[in-house]
């Protein structure tokens, strides 16, 4: 497709094909496929996160939502998983979020829900894709109807918990000057803790802070002696950890993790859990001793939540941070994440640290590659070659993963071994031919 990728509609504000006309487009073709498709109602959901883009594509889309017939409700300010969860309470035909989650501020973009808080299908993207008619218009701001959705989240998220799940605990959490500094650090006082934020408003979005960034959470984490902290991306869809000594936790550990304690707790339906073709092999090898199967769908939290609906389980997500516990929300919510791991230790009455080291990660070897344009690599001969040797090479203890990114002109490699002299070797001899060719 040519606007939607891995997770929506993602590019940058102004320089590219997203503007005002684009935004207006996409109103009008989200209306024309609510026709097609005859959905109840004529209530869209609207919400956004703090991009200084995010107002003026607001206001465009919904005058295109108007001029077929369809009314938005903007719900202000709000993460992604409280948009998805307002769609639901509220009774609304569906919702849109004006985000581009992790990516720099300049950019912004947009993510869809049904009326189920589920993000759409493949086949429902392209159906509104096909609709997009962009036109040069002139523009007047027009008031958008607001509706509140943050207050009933928040008491939501906090009252699936016990009121003393962080009682005594100091918590450093870095909102990313994005759509969690409300509702974040509200839930976890809600619950007890010592909450120490940062990057809470006073800076631009995703700007060296947040869930890219780590190494500011975790700075602090030491500094103030925290028991763990965790950092958000723009949206509030993932969350990365760390714990008392500001290790940064693999994502892969985290899933681990949840997995093993909610099948000891009886909360794993069919033993079962999904991660993606890209988390790490020993994290199915630590699975596996336990007898919890891991299933792998492909990258991207819809694609998690897609193949949780397909095998029946409630548990799943993505080493970045994404995950998804469907029996409280459709969609991925790194809040809810983060108070799903506290629940573990507070059940265990042990540390993140501790319960992490339950999970033992195979060395891997990562790293991705700018280029100009997406040849499919089956027609890359050389690559495919190299490919085959090395994959012999490596044998039964190794894997390699080679894909292109869904929202960037990137190509990505990934090898893992039981040996890391074997891992790195690998993924060398493949870098080295896909370094050639650019």
């Amino acid at each position: 497709m040519k606007y939607f990728g891995t997770d929506g509609i993602r590019s940058t504000f102004g320089k590219s094909f997203l503007n005002e006309n684009f935004s207006f487009a996409l109103g009008q073709a989200l209306g024309g496929f609510m026709k097609k498709n005859n959905i109840h109602g004529k209530k869209v959901l609207i919400g956004r996160d703090t991009r200084p883009s995010g107002k003026v594509l607001l206001d465009t889309f919904n005058q295109g939502l108007k001029e077929n017939g369809f009314y938005g409700f903007s719900a202000g300010i709000l993460p992604t998983p409280a948009l998805a969860f307002g769609v639901i309470e509220k009774k609304m035909s569906m919702g849109v979020m004006i985000t581009a989650s992790h990516n720099p501020t300049q950019d912004n973009g947009f993510k869809f829900f049904s009326a189920l808080g589920k993000k759409l299908t493949d086949s429902e993207e392209e159906s509104i894709e096909k609709r997009i008619l962009i036109k040069n218009r002139k523009f007047q701001s027009h008031a958008t109807k607001s509706l509140e959705v943050l207050d009933s989240y928040i008491n939501y998220i906090s009252g699936l918990f016990p009121k003393d799940l962080l009682k005594n605990k100091r918590v450093v959490v870095d909102l990313s000057n994005g759509a969690t500094q409300h509702s974040t650090p509200i839930v976890l006082k809600n619950l007890g803790a010592d909450v120490h934020t940062l990057s809470s408003g006073s800076g631009a979005i995703n700007d060296g802070v947040g869930s890219e960034h780590p190494e500011i959470m975790s700075q602090k984490v030491k500094d103030l002696n925290a028991d763990f902290g965790f950092a958000h991306d723009g949206d509030g869809d993932r969350v990365i950890f760390c714990n008392s000594t500001g290790e940064v936790i693999p994502g892969d550990k985290i899933l681990g993790l949840l997995a093993i304690h909610e099948d000891k707790h009886n909360r794993l339906p069919n033993k079962g859990f999904v991660a993606t073709i890209h988390s790490n092999s020993g994290l199915d090898a630590s699975l596996k001793e336990r007898g919890i199967n891991l299933f792998r769908a492909n990258v991207g939290d819809r694609k998690v939540a897609e193949m949780m609906r397909k095998e029946c389980l409630h548990l799943g997500g993505e080493s970045s941070g994404h995950i998804v516990a469907s029996k409280y929300l459709p969609t991925g919510d790194g809040l809810l994440t983060a108070l799903l791991v506290t629940r573990a230790c507070y059940e265990s009455k042990k540390s993140i640290h501790s319960l992490s080291k339950q999970i033992t990660l195979w060395p891997s070897v990562e790293g991705s590659f700018t280029v100009k344009e997406k040849i499919p690599i089956e027609d890359w001969a050389e690559l495919n070659s190299t490919f085959q040797k090395v994959k012999g090479f490596l044998g039964e203890q190794g894997r390699i993963l080679l894909r292109y990114s869904g929202t960037e002109t990137k190509l990505r490699l990934l090898v893992e071994a039981v040996n890391p002299e074997k891992a790195n070797k690998a993924y060398q001899s493949i870098a080295k031919i896909i370094e050639k060719a650019l």
